[in-house]
């Protein structure tokens, strides 16, 4: 299976299918519950771990007491973990968002299950966040809440941005200041309720990163200052003329991959004031991070929340806003 979306129904979405046609494609906006039951339908439970040991003609089983088996309730086994680890249910995932879908603040507009059920992530859009950067140019609030059931990521909340006119996945600046992430331990739920109270401070969050995005949109560069901050970020030993030979054929390529979402990347012709801008520059990376870094669609998802792809696009606001 080329993709990591698991099977034909864990994954939600109130706007349009995943990719390749797989998922649910709701008509209106899903309670917690109902985005639960569609995206990760699973308990996990803590099982022990038996050691089988082989002598000759005897066969003997020993309880790994430091040890405990990750298993689904449809009977898959996701990881083994150490016996401190604690399992966050799916469905507390899901009912975080409650308090803020009841109050008005927040609809769940996507998530599902990534890894062969091993990662579980879920999207929520702030209502009433929409800020313009350049004309015809909307950035949306958006909280993503993820976990995963063999250590991988932590328990995690915190905000993305997401660019309408291109559906780029945008960094946020100051973002370190409040996103959260608690290991699997016996605390981690009672923390984890107490997130969602910080609405406000990640709202205020949300409208620094757009005034960041402002001044990039305000910053005229030249087409080759655009051109080295995209080299810099991609490939940076093609700006030392004694490394350049070293640089191999694909990883150049990637760099040229990047320059050409200059001129090419989606919703550029319907705003035109971003044109010779850092805001443009900073643009074409996230839209490769978004749309074509990774293997495949799937590892891309997974990328630009969790992965390297994240590392980027923070490292791309950064190096922008010093250009």
């Amino acid at each position: 299976m080329a993709h990591q979306i698991e099977g034909n129904y864990a994954f939600f979405s109130n706007s349009k299918p995943a990719w390749h046609g797989i998922g649910t494609v709701l008509k209106g906006t899903p309670s917690a519950q109902e985005a639960w039951k569609l995206a990760y339908p699973w308990e996990v439970f803590k099982l022990p771990v038996d050691a089988r040991l082989e002598d000759g003609d005897q066969v003997h089983h020993t309880e790994c007491f430091e040890h405990s088996a990750i298993v689904r309730s449809d009977g898959k086994v996701l990881s083994v973990m150490g016996k401190g680890y604690e399992v966050i249910q799916p469905h507390s995932v899901f009912s975080a968002f409650e308090p803020m879908i009841d109050s008005g603040l927040v609809e769940l507009e996507a998530g599902g299950s990534l890894c062969e059920g091993k990662k579980l992530w879920v999207l929520g859009k702030i209502k009433d966040s929409d800020q313009t950067v350049l004309p015809n140019d909307v950035v949306k609030a958006y909280i993503l809440f993820a976990t995963s059931f063999d250590g991988s990521i932590k328990l995690s909340a915190g905000m993305t941005g997401v660019r309408v006119v291109c559906a780029n996945t945008l960094a946020q600046a100051n973002r370190a200041g409040i996103e959260f992430k608690v290991k699997h331990t016996a605390s981690a739920k009672m923390k984890f309720d107490s997130y969602v109270d910080q609405l406000e401070k990640m709202l205020y969050s949300f409208r620094q990163s757009v005034e960041s995005y402002k001044h990039l949109a305000n910053r005229k560069v030249s087409r080759t200052a655009q051109e080295e901050y995209i080299t810099k970020l991609i490939e940076p030993d093609l700006l030392v003329p004694a490394k350049v030979d070293n640089v191999s054929t694909k990883a150049k390529n990637k760099v040229y991959q990047v320059i050409d979402l200059l001129d090419s990347q989606r919703g550029i012709s319907e705003v035109p004031a971003m044109k010779g801008t850092a805001w443009q520059a900073y643009n074409a990376v996230s839209e490769f991070i978004t749309h074509d870094m990774g293997r495949n669609q799937d590892s891309r998802l997974n990328g630009q929340y969790f992965g390297d792809g994240a590392r980027l696009n923070n490292e791309a606001l950064s190096l922008a806003l010093t250009m």
